[in-house]
């Protein structure tokens, strides 16, 4: 087949017609050279030696979901985004196709248990996103965008073609311990100085996840009194499972809370300020624990997260006032 030109111009001009929010492309050399976590790398030529680039996508999630008090109404939210990146990821890759290249869509939500215990994806789309110019992580390692915060979902696109790159965003859009507003909201206390306890976080995360699925069925195995092991299979978890299974709800974005009160981007003022500004989950523990975190930045002691992450968080702004307190 004749390969017809294929730039990253055109890829961005179909994508945003088909309704994603952010487009961006990632070089697979850059992300070969530069894997988030060199021990566990989640580079492209591990899944395609043959990938050149990457096309990182966005959709933004609806502010209302963010303003609801329910949070069983709000599960199946990040689903449907999902399932429509899912679709417009392939869709891309039918349209790359066309030109003469190859290309697939790159798994949103699964499992490499390859890769540290079960923690890690093939590819990280997060870091997919910053190398892709969409914007930097924040203190709790989620994307920043400059225009929605960290309220989007991400796929990408692999692709054969050599498309021309996107440049990475040098600004630091997170505040990190000048904020920390992740940090107190976080109901788990998930969040650390520039990491996220993934184990702890998926507790809420992933209340119906593989884990909660796997837990419960070995409460049934353990269980010998039959009304007992009947009260189980009747349970509200078995019903949240069965319905995660169904639907997704609540097997992913369990828990909205670090990224629904985050104050970075233009959504976040002009939706969400009103609504989030208290947060009642704030314990003197975590307080304690964000003076630490601030103590040690005062010191010069930096987060050992950060040693190979400059890359991926952006260069530090310039301390205000603000950022001198405590």
């Amino acid at each position: 087949m004749d390969k017809r030109q294929l730039t990253s111009a055109l890829i961005k001009e179909w994508s945003l017609a088909h309704e994603v929010d952010l487009v961006g492309v990632a070089s697979a050399d850059e992300m070969n050279a530069h894997p988030p976590d060199p021990e566990w790398p989640q580079t492209p030529q591990r899944i395609w030696p043959g990938c050149r680039s990457l096309v990182a996508l966005a959709k933004r999630i609806p502010q209302g979901m963010f303003l609801a008090h329910d949070l069983t109404a709000k599960l199946s939210t990040p689903h449907l985004i999902m399932n429509t990146l899912d679709n417009i990821a392939l869709g891309l890759s039918y349209f790359i196709e066309e030109s003469g290249y190859h290309a697939f869509p790159a798994p949103q939500q699964l499992t490499d248990l390859g890769l540290k215990r079960g923690t890690y994806g093939p590819l990280s789309l997060r870091h997919i996103a910053v190398e892709a110019g969409l914007g930097t992580l924040g203190l709790n390692m989620m994307l920043l965008t400059p225009g929605f915060g960290p309220r989007v979902y991400l796929s990408a696109v692999l692709t054969d073609a050599d498309l021309e790159p996107d440049h990475r965003q040098e600004k630091r859009l997170c505040r990190g311990t000048a904020c920390s507003r992740c940090l107190l909201a976080c109901p788990p206390d998930a969040v650390g100085n520039w990491s996220l306890d993934k184990r702890r976080c998926s507790t809420h995360a992933q209340r119906f996840g593989a884990g909660a699925f796997l837990t419960h069925i070995e409460n049934l195995l353990s269980v010998k009194e039959e009304e007992a092991r009947r009260q189980l299979v009747r349970s509200p978890q078995m019903v949240g499972l069965w319905q995660a299974l169904r639907t997704g709800a609540g097997a992913y974005g369990g828990c909205p809370r670090c990224i629904e009160v985050c104050p970075v981007g233009e959504s976040y003022g002009i939706h969400l300020k009103e609504r989030h500004s208290q947060i009642p989950e704030v314990t003197p523990e975590k307080m304690r624990k964000r003076a630490d975190m601030r103590r040690q930045e005062r010191n010069g002691v930096g987060a050992p997260a950060l040693v190979h992450s400059d890359r991926w968080v952006g260069k530090a702004m310039i301390r205000t006032r603000d950022t001198r307190k405590n």
